[in-house]
Parts: structure tokens; sequence; C-alpha cells
């Protein structure tokens, strides 16, 4: 096998079309995922999310907009960067698409639906799913995987606010 060929960029113009091509599906996808995610959200605010007794580490309302914006920046730019690795990026996207989902899902479960409850464990297989991700990402890029340790981290504070809210509600 000649390892001159897997090292090398392309210099084509086709093959840097591509790969914007693939950066601006991932920006798409993080744009949709973001819109619908925030509009299941915004469809459960009201009484019932006014009612609900709130953790005291649970961030004001206005940051959480900037911060999913943020994190789905660098979740499009670090599975931009894996899917370029061809066929080892398999997994790692299968990984992308079902946390996509389970992203939305959370939304309507908790927001929608009103089920806390079921959002909790919901929340609790995507951040095994966005753990799993960091380490699948950073097998194949080594930054990859570090960028998306900050979405990582906040799953895990909505979690902990979802089990607090399951707890004291």
């Amino acid at each position: 096998m000649d390892t001159t060929t897997i090292n090398s960029v392309p210099s084509s113009t086709g093959q840097s079309t591509r790969r914007l091509d693939l950066l601006a599906l991932f920006a798409f996808l993080s744009i949709v995922t973001l819109g619908l995610g925030g509009w299941l959200t915004s469809l459960g605010f009201g009484p019932w999310y006014d009612e609900l007794k709130k953790p005291w580490f649970q961030p004001p309302g206005w940051v959480f907009s900037p911060v999913w914006t943020a994190l789905f920046v660098l979740l499009a730019v670090a599975t931009w960067q894996v899917a370029r690795c061809g066929r080892a990026a398999k997994t790692a996207l299968t990984w992308y698409g079902v946390q996509l989902v389970l992203n939305v899902g959370w939304s309507l479960l908790f927001f929608t639906l009103h089920l806390p409850a079921w959002a909790l464990l919901e929340i609790l297989v995507l951040d095994i799913v966005v753990i799993g991700m960091v380490f699948h990402y950073a097998r194949l890029r080594p930054a990859a995987g570090f960028m998306l340790v900050p979405y990582a981290c906040w799953l895990i504070l909505a979690t902990a606010i979802n089990a607090w809210i399951v707890v004291y509600n």
C-alpha cells in the first residue's frame, strides 16, 4: 500500500469543494437540530415549566442559546474533520447521527411532552453516546475529540438539572 497517497492532501478543486460541501452539510444539520430542538423547547414554556422547582445551579435562560450554538459549531467542525477520514469514520458518523436524534428527542420529551423522568433516561443515553463520540473522534482526529469535550460537559450539567427536577418536582 502506498502510504504517500493516504497522507497527502489532494490538490484538485473537486476534492476541496467536496470537503467544503461536507462542512456545509454538518453546519446545516447543526442548524436544523438547533432549530427543531429550540422549537420543541419553546412549546414547553409556559405554566408547566414556570411552576417547576429548578435547581440553584441552573444557568439563567439567556445562557442556553449561545452555549448550544457554540457547541454545535464545534460539533459541526469536529464531525467535518472526522468525516474526511474516509471509511474509518463510519462508526463515528453513526454515533453523530444517533446523538442528533437523541438531542432533539430530549427536547420533545422534557419540554413538549412534559415527561422529565423519561427525558432523564433519554439524556443518560445521550451522555453515553456523546462520551463515546469523544473517544471515537479522538482516535481519528485528536483535535476533533477535544472539540466535543465541552458538549459532553454541558450535557452532564443538563443531566444534573434534569435529575434535580425529577427528584424535587
